[in-house]
């Protein structure tokens, strides 16, 4: 029998893992990085081609989830100064994981890692903070479903948060009341080529040595600052209209192949709770130091958020309201923008070289997006002067 990678192609694969956790044979599938720099299966010579794989690609097999279609939707905060400090935007995670941490219970989530992004469990308040901050790369599942499910089998209670792929892959694999799933509004993960090309060649340091806070708010949520570490030090700090990895990030040119026309960004949501930016949030339901779209998908999701009311901000909106500056939270197509003649010329070309012809700072779709932010950067000043 065909196995899932055999049966869809790596131009569908989105790199969930999902295949290498429901695999009985161990060994038998490996995930490596592409070409392109994304980590997808590849089959050894242990597959008995048995097809159980196919089980868990959430590409072949499509569960019929009972979220609402009629979603709740909100625009919040944390109330705790410290862990809207140390969040991308609101700091609803951390609230979230919290609840659960609160009984030593597990959190899955994403950190760095030698120079990447790896998925992990917790059970202490203690080891939250590498988990906080969204990391805009792919992230290593590794086995983290099968021990999601070990856990549960323990009478642990399970918060697991990912991509919508890589939480379609766990609800193919894991079925248990005890556990809740958050699915972040994802605009796609570009390429560890890329990445590791830019830091290389811009600060010619060790990549497992390297952490991007790609969110900083020193200066504000809206100011989209990114800092560079080099163990804990800071070797520089971009803004968004200077830096070249994001540029071509924003302009869509190297994210995965199957991002461009997601399968999983969709509404009905894949999880419980959905998280996000409040891009364009309305006056009146907006913290100038990071506010949070969250969609409460069903009522597992309705009865946890309850369970944090006391620690947060929160104003009901409608959904459509939300859309607005988050297209990514429903169904949402990207152009494929010189992708192919990136990856054509990114081994024989300097990224500064590769930015300037692929992605360049004055491309109207970049410029866009970046007087969106100066918009938005110039309205928060004038409300916080008033």
């Amino acid at each position: 029998m065909k196995s899932a990678i055999e049966t869809i192609s790596y131009n569908r694969c989105t790199g969930c893992y999902g295949c290498l956790n429901i695999c009985p044979v161990d060994g038998a599938i490996e995930f490596k990085k592409t070409e392109e720099g994304f980590y997808k299966p590849f089959l050894t010579s242990k597959c008995i081609q048995c097809g159980i794989c196919q089980k868990g690609c959430p590409v072949i097999t499509k569960i019929n989830n009972n979220n609402l279609k009629d979603i709740k939707t909100y625009s919040c905060w944390s109330k705790d100064k410290e862990i809207l400090k140390n969040s991308s935007s609101g700091g609803i995670f951390t609230e979230l994981a919290k609840e659960f941490l609160k009984d030593e219970n597990i959190v899955f989530g994403a950190k760095w890692f030698e120079g990447e992004i790896i998925h992990c469990a917790i059970s202490k308040m203690e080891d939250l903070k590498p988990l906080q901050k969204s990391k805009y790369l792919q992230s290593k599942m590794g086995n983290s479903y099968k021990e999601a499910k070990k856990h549960l089998m323990t009478g642990k209670k399970v918060l697991f948060v990912g991509t919508p792929c890589q939480i379609a892959a766990l609800n193919t694999i894991v079925k248990h009341e005890n556990l809740t799933t958050v699915d972040i509004i994802c605009h796609g993960v570009p390429s560890y080529k890329a990445f590791n090309k830019y830091i290389r060649e811009s600060f010619n340091l060790d990549i497992k040595n390297i952490e991007v806070d790609f969110r900083n708010k020193d200066e504000g949520w809206e100011s989209y600052n990114l800092i560079f570490k080099d163990k804990d030090k800071i070797i520089t700090k971009n803004n968004l209209s200077k830096d070249q990895f994001f540029a071509g990030f924003l302009q869509d040119v190297y994210l995965n192949k199957p991002c461009y026309k997601c399968e999983f960004r969709t509404t009905p949501r894949q999880a419980d709770i959905t998280l996000g930016d409040f891009w364009q949030v309305p006056k009146g339901i907006k913290n100038f130091d990071g506010t949070s779209v969250v969609t409460v998908n069903n009522k597992k999701g309705g009865d946890l958020f309850e369970k944090i009311e006391a620690g947060i901000e929160k104003f009901e909106v409608d959904f459509e309201t939300a859309l607005k500056g988050n297209p990514c939270l429903s169904t949402y197509s990207q152009k494929e923008k010189n992708r192919v003649e990136f990856y054509e010329n990114v081994d024989n070309m300097k990224f500064e070289e590769l930015q300037r012809k692929y992605f360049p700072f004055y491309n109207p779709s970049f410029l866009r997006k970046y007087l969106g932010f100066i918009k938005r950067k110039i309205y928060s000043l004038y409300e916080r002067l008033r």
